[in-house]
């Protein structure tokens, strides 16, 4: 991430503010602090839009009594090498509530707050195992978004994961905690498992799920944008021959294909 000044830098990061409580901006030695949200209000200056991969590392620490959950990513300001600070707070003073946060957070994607790669690492073995022994069927909706690298090309990957997150919102209305769970499977891949469910009844979520996002409106600095997503839809059962999260994923990999190759914006089964 590379801006001209402070104050841009700033105005770039302002949407993410709703999401996480405090944001910091630490010069490159990490010993002065540039920029904290909670005390400094947004300036007016225009946002900038950048490209490239940024590193992102992760964090747990106390600080008077708060558990701080910091991803830090490395910035440049004029020139200078910096660090950007995004925040979430919890309470360290109470012991287990801690430790069920702490659990909470290996398996929470820090950035949508769906389920992450290790939950589906770990959980998607115990349902096929389940569902299986019970001869029930299991099905999956894999998605990812429509040319979800222009937009982080034209409007930066600050503006590419406010959309992400508006999307993960999507499917976590839409999918009930008692029907299964949603999670991110790396980049803008998400993966819903539908444990019991028929796959009549997958193919509308799956289809409410595409109308929902193709309808809602979008804005990055009050720019509106159309987003599409592309799904693909699987159900299988104990005579698939499908037991391993590899084989789910390389399943449902072929159905998203399927559905890039109709158009995008559309249901594979």
């Amino acid at each position: 991430m590379i801006f001209d000044s402070l104050t841009q830098a700033v105005a770039s990061i302002g949407m993410l503010q709703k999401y996480y409580p405090v944001t910091r901006i630490w010069d490159g030695s990490h010993k002065q602090m540039l920029y904290e949200s909670e005390e400094t209000d947004n300036p007016k200056e225009a946002p900038v839009s950048f490209e490239g991969f940024h590193e992102a590392t992760f964090s747990i620490r106390e600080n008077d009594g708060l558990l701080e959950i910091v991803t830090s990513i490395p910035i440049t300001i004029g020139g200078q090498t910096c660090c950007l600070e995004l925040i979430h707070l919890g309470d360290m003073r109470t012991g287990s509530t801690s430790l069920e946060h702490m659990q909470k957070l290996a398996i929470t994607d820090p950035l949508t707050n769906l389920y992450n790669r290790r939950y589906i690492d770990e959980q998607l073995p115990i349902d096929l195992e389940r569902t299986f022994r019970n001869s029930d069927p299991i099905s999956f909706i894999y998605a990812d978004i429509d040319f979800f690298k222009k937009v982080n090309d034209q409007y930066g990957h600050i503006a590419g994961d406010h959309i992400l997150k508006q999307i993960a919102c999507v499917f976590l209305r839409h999918i009930r905690r008692k029907d299964g769970w949603v999670a991110r499977y790396g980049g803008d891949e998400l993966l819903v498992c539908l444990p019991e469910l028929s796959r009549n009844t997958v193919v509308k979520i799956a289809n409410r799920l595409r109308h929902s996002v193709e309808s809602k409106r979008f804005y990055i600095n009050d720019i509106h944008i159309k987003i599409t997503c592309s799904f693909g839809v699987q159900t299988i059962d104990k005579t698939s021959g499908v037991h391993t999260v590899d084989q789910v994923v390389e399943l449902m990999d072929k159905k998203l294909y399927q559905a890039k190759k109709k158009g995008r914006n559309k249901v594979a089964l």
